[in-house]
Formats: C-alpha cells, sequence, structure tokens
C-alpha cells in the first residue's frame, strides 16, 4: 500500500493465536474504555483517527498516522499503560501490521478468515459495532471509514458467495444445532447453562444472537454467572441447580469438575415434574458431567464431546474447501481499496481535476464556436485563451487547498472531497 503522503494505516493488535487467555482478558476494551482510548490517542497525536475491535478471541487497534514508522511502537507503550499491564509482556504476545497488509489483515477479520472458529458469523457485527463506537466517538475520518466499510462489504460477499459461513464449526455451535433438529423454536425454549466458563459464554452468545430469553446460568462462583447473564437471563446458585431442572427444556453442562455434576437421580425427578416433556443434554465437558445412566431414561437425550466432535470436523471441512474463493474475493476488494487509496495522492488528484477541466473546456468551446459561424481565427484564438486562463483561475484554489494543507489526514479528506464534488471517479 503506497500511502497518498507520509501518513499509513497501521495495525497493532493480540489474538487467541499470539496472546493467552489470561492477558487477552486484561487487555478488552468496553465502549466506554474505547472511546476514552481513541480520545487520548487522537489528542496526543498517536493517530488521526482510530478503530479499535475487542471481543473475547482479539483486541485490536487500527488507525491512520502521520509518523507510520514510530507507531506501532507508540500504540504498544499506550495500550500497556492505558490497560495497566507489562508492556513485555504484551510485546512479545502481539503482532504489528501497516499499508495493505493491514487492510488484508482487517478483511479477512471481517470475514471470519482470522476466526477461532472458522467463517464464524459473529465476527462482522462485532467489527460493524466497533467502527460505530469510533465513528460516534468521532474518532473515525475519511480513510478509517471508507476501509471498514469495504470490509463489511467483503464480509457480506463472502458470506454470500461462498459456504464458508454454513455449518457450525465449534463444539458449542454443533450442539445447539443438534438441539434445533429436537425444538425448531429454539429461541422460545428454556435453557440451563451448568458452568460460565469460556465455552458456557460461546453457548450463551449463541443463545443471545438466536433471540433466546429464557436463559439461566448456574456456576459455583455466582458472581461469574451474574457476569455472563449481562445481556439477559438470571444467574442462580450453584446449589439451585437440581430444582431447576425441572424448568428447563435444555441442559447445557460446561464446566471443569472431575465428576458430575448432573444426575441420574435428580433427572428423574424433573422429568416426573415435567409430565412427559423431554429435555436435551449437550455435555460439553471433558470429562463427562451427565451420568450415563441419564441418556437411558425415556425422554431424556444426551449428546456428549465424543458425539459432537466428528460432526464439527466435518463442519470444519466443509468450511475449509471454501477458503480459496473467500481468498479471491478478498483479493478484489483489497485491490478495489487500495486503487480508491492511491487515487487521493495528491498528484493524481490534481491531475484527474485538471484533465476533467479540460475535457469541459475543450466541450464546451467547441458548442460555443458553433453558435458564431464565421468567426476570425484570431477572435478564435482569443476566446481559447481566455477559456484556459479561465480554467487555471478555477483550479487555483483547489491546488492551494490540497498542496498547502500541513495535515495529511485533512489533506487526504479534502482530495476525498474534490474527487466527490466533481465526479473524478466517474466517467466523464
Amino acid at each position: 500500500m503506497t500511502a497518498p503522503s507520509e501518513s499509513a494505516l497501521v495495525l497493532v493488535g493480540w489474538d487467541f493465536r499470539h496472546t493467552p487467555l489470561d492477558l487477552r482478558e486484561r487487555l478488552a476494551f468496553s465502549p466506554d474504555r474505547t472511546r476514552e482510548a481513541l480520545a487520548r490517542l487522537t489528542a496526543e497525536g498517536v493517530l488521526t483517527e482510530g478503530v479499535i475491535v475487542s471481543t473475547c478471541n482479539r483486541s485490536e487497534l487500527y488507525g491512520f498516522s502521520p509518523r507510520p514508522e514510530e507507531a506501532p511502537a507508540a500504540l504498544t507503550r499506550f495500550v500497556a499503560e492505558f490497560q495497566n499491564v507489562s508492556g513485555a509482556a504484551i510485546e512479545a504476545a502481539g503482532y504489528r501490521s501497516s499499508g495493505a497488509m493491514a487492510v488484508e489483515h482487517l478483511f479477512r477479520v471481517a470475514s471470519g478468515l482470522e476466526s477461532l472458529a472458522l467463517g464464524e458469523d459473529q465476527i462482522l457485527a462485532q467489527v460493524r459495532d466497533a467502527f460505530r463506537v469510533a465513528s460516534g466517538a468521532g474518532a473515525t475520518r475519511a480513510v478509517l471509514h471508507r476501509l471498514f466499510q469495504k470490509a463489511f462489504e467483503a464480509g457480506k460477499r463472502v458470506r454470500t458467495e461462498t459456504s464458508l459461513g454454513g455449518r457450525p464449526t465449534s463444539i458449542p455451535g454443533v450442539a445447539l444445532e443438534l438441539a434445533g433438529r429436537l425444538y425448531e423454536d429454539l429461541e422460545k425454549r428454556a435453557y440451563l447453562l451448568l458452568g460460565a466458563g469460556e465455552t458456557a459464554a460461546i453457548f450463551y452468545d449463541l443463545l443471545v444472537a438466536r433471540g433466546a430469553t429464557a436463559i439461566e446460568v448456574a456456576n459455583r462462583t455466582f458472581e461469574r454467572a451474574e457476569t455472563l447473564c449481562r445481556r439477559g437471563g438470571a444467574a442462580r446458585r450453584w446449589e439451585e441447580r437440581d430444582a431447576r431442572l425441572a424448568e428447563a427444556d435444555i441442559v447445557v453442562t460446561a464446566t471443569s469438575s472431575p465428576e458430575p455434576v448432573v444426575t441420574a437421580s435428580a433427572v428423574r425427578s424433573a422429568l416426573a415434574a415435567r409430565r412427559g416433556r423431554p429435555m436435551f443434554f449437550l455435555d460439553l465437558s471433558v470429562p463427562r458431567n451427565v451420568e450415563a445412566e441419564v441418556a437411558r431414561l425415556d425422554n431424556a437425550f444426551v449428546y456428549g464431546v465424543d458425539d459432537l466432535t466428528p460432526i464439527a470436523e466435518r463442519n470444519r471441512r466443509e468450511r475449509e474447501s471454501e477458503v480459496p474463493r473467500a481468498e479471491e474475493i478478498l483479493r478484489e476488494e483489497v485491490s478495489d481499496f487500495l486503487a480508491w487509496y492511491g487515487s487521493l495522492a495528491v498528484v493524481p488528484t490534481l491531475t484527474a481535476l485538471r484533465q476533467r477541466f479540460e475535457t469541459l473546456r475543450e466541450r464546451e468551446f467547441d458548442t460555443a464556436l458553433e453558435r458564431i459561424p464565421g468567426l476570425a481565427p484570431a477572435d478564435r484564438e482569443t476566446v481559447r485563451r481566455l477559456a484556459a486562463s479561465l480554467v487555471k483561475t478555477l483550479l487555483r484554489r483547489p491546488t492551494a487547498a490540497l498542496k498547502d494543507e500541513e495535515d495529511p489526514a485533512r489533506r487526504i479528506e479534502r482530495a476525498e472531497s474534490i474527487r466527490h464534488v466533481f465526479g473524478l471517479d466517474e466517467e466523464p
């Protein structure tokens, strides 16, 4: 990516491939913290515009910097101080990129190619939310606005033109798909989640995305259950889990317990209270959390990790076969963005503007002469010179506005405005 000026797009990030979970949790940005961080970064001149994408699997800062050689190190130092973590730790656990490589990375993220679950469909919405927060905070301008809009388009194309986001590849996703074979109206069913760790959190997010509201979460640490239910549902004490079984159509276990946490006796009581209504158990724990005898009870359906893994693997292979086509789409979209970005340089913009004005001058000059038959050659030359002088005069102000602007980001904004107002990217 050749920048239109000395400015350039830069990226620093930490994700599941490079960064351990405990460090990722400390690097996560809430919307309020995102707004605060972006305000400081732009006020301190580290970035002229920026967006922070923060999910459970990644925290990434994208920005347009007037000092691209210094920006990655400055951003890393800023994050270390802002999140109160060791600079050495995040330096070793992160990654950096700039220019075209940063553009490509964002497009891959938005398309699900960089997700823990290949092709996941939640990441595009998360990237949209991140951009919305940054835009609402006034931290985005011409370049990042266009960049993220193109990333959204790329992600949408990958989802509509390939099967990359088709069948689920994560164990929680496969589990929910199986539950859908028993219940068509998953969003109306009652759920009991036993555990509040990473796996339970993924399943909870899937339920919320499906529109489910009758969700209860029981965990040995009650506060973690409360945290998980931040977007809906009710936290329950661990000791209440047997009593809550009868209310649940679908029970999900995801704990680190070495012993079963759902017993056959408790399920028998729950089934009796349900008067023949079936129960679906998704045991996402290793070792199993549901007693083996439960699977032999009438109206109790139990699926464990051993049942779900082969399905997830098959789905993963199907998705991987779509990666080449997805990457082809991304190459097209990245190339399109880079072509636009390159056009914002001062010289190409002024050249295009001058050519547009000259084209209009020649056309209008010829039209005018047709209306004045018999004009002497000397007079024709006088009119031609007048038209040329007028074009030069009209070009003087936009030329100065671009060449004299010292702020690189503002210069790009002006170039984009000029191209838009005069339709320089359209056929004349």
